[in-house]
């Protein structure tokens, strides 16, 4: 039997398998979207959840997509042989996200990550088909070839838009979805199989089912861990949205000035007590940089440019100290403050916090008491 015949294929289970790798894909890119927000630790972890989730997903598609052949109904499948093709799916996930996120250079980390995910996607599409019992096949060469160049594309596919924040949600689980379901189909096309005579005292080697049962309770186990990842998910989202309308809070409320800027120096975030302490609206201060709040407007730069090369190089006589300099206003009239700059990753990106607190009063109160 060639299972290029495919009159007799059940469309129903087809559909069933696609959606399950569209909502696992979704479910993948939207737990990766954490990544950037997160701290190393949970870095890793968001990413080890999302391979998994795809990984998991990917195995169920192939599975459901593989009841829907019109195979004999006394076919069974060897059970140690079906979940080691899941957890080969889901090993070559990992590896495959964990090099595309840990690996420095850039468009060759996705041709390894996503060959050898690929490599192993296809695996488990054959390990799984091997699965069947009292079943011979054979391969066509050049169907098995495609499926394994298929597999390797859409992997490397897969990894691209998982790193690209430029690409829509939606359009990229669609994408992933037919690249893999593609791939499967191109893996059946190859198999040519012959069901021997079946002996009617031989003991069944696997579990025996109903085909839609068996697709229904994969379905629904898969559909049970995608949502758990999910609510998991979202639970998490609310626990960082409330502590960061918190932090907010604490940021708007403070009475020092606060400022927030990048490696280049351009302000990214600012609180009220900064942008009225400066003469400045927030939409004016967030079109300069840390360097026009410290520096006279006349001065030739120098003292700027050491100023940066400083935060550059994370000097530790500068970061983190409590340090006494003269900032200016918006009107170039100047006060006394005192500064103290941290700094912090980002998103993977490098970010300086700044405290400056005006001493204008307490050096009067100085004064007043030395007079």
């Amino acid at each position: 039997m060639h299972l290029a015949d495919t009159h007799n294929y059940r469309l129903y289970l087809i559909l069933l398998a696609f959606a399950i790798v569209l909502l696992a894909s979704y479910t993948s890119l939207n737990l990766l979207r954490r990544v950037a927000a997160a701290n190393a630790r949970h870095q890793k972890l968001w990413i080890a959840c999302s391979a998994i989730t795809l990984g998991v997903g990917i195995w169920s598609m192939h599975f459901i997509a593989m009841l829907a052949c019109p195979l004999p109904a006394d076919i069974t499948y060897d059970i140690f042989t079906v979940f080691t093709s899941m957890a080969v799916a889901v090993i070559g996930s990992l590896i495959g996200f964990f090099v595309t996120y840990f690996v420095k250079f850039q468009t060759p980390k996705f041709l390894l990550g996503g060959t050898f995910m690929g490599l192993t996607i296809s695996g488990m599409h054959y390990i799984g088909v091997g699965a069947l019992n009292l079943v011979e096949i054979r391969y066509l060469p050049i169907p098995f070839i495609l499926s394994i160049l298929l597999a390797i594309l859409a992997s490397i596919l897969t990894l691209y838009l998982s790193a690209s924040s430029r690409q829509s949600l939606v359009t990229s689980c669609l994408v992933i979805s037919v690249s893999f379901i593609g791939m499967h189909d191109m893996g059946m096309l190859a198999a040519e199989m012959t069901f021997p005579a079946i002996n009617t005292l031989a003991t069944p080697q696997g579990a025996h089912l109903d085909v839609f049962v068996l697709a229904i309770l994969v379905a629904f186990g898969t559909l049970i861990f995608l949502s758990i990842c999910m609510i998991c998910s979202l639970k998490i989202d609310q626990q960082l949205a409330e502590q960061s309308a918190l932090k907010a809070s604490l940021l708007d409320t403070s009475v020092d000035c606060m400022m927030m800027f990048n490696s280049r120096g351009w302000i990214i975030e600012c609180n009220p007590a900064a942008a009225a302490a400066f003469g400045y609206t927030r939409k004016q201060a967030l079109s300069l940089t840390m360097f026009d709040f410290l520096f006279p407007f006349d001065q030739n730069g120098e003292a700027a440019a050491s100023l940066f090369q400083q935060l550059k190089r994370q000097d530790e006589a500068l970061i983190g100290k409590r340090i006494e300099m003269t900032a200016y206003r918006s009107d170039r009239s100047e006060f006394p403050a005192e500064i103290t700059i941290t700094g912090f990753q980002f998103g993977g990106k490098q970010v300086f916090a700044v405290i400056i607190r005006d001493l204008t009063e307490q050096r009067r109160t100085i004064t007043a008491t030395a007079s």
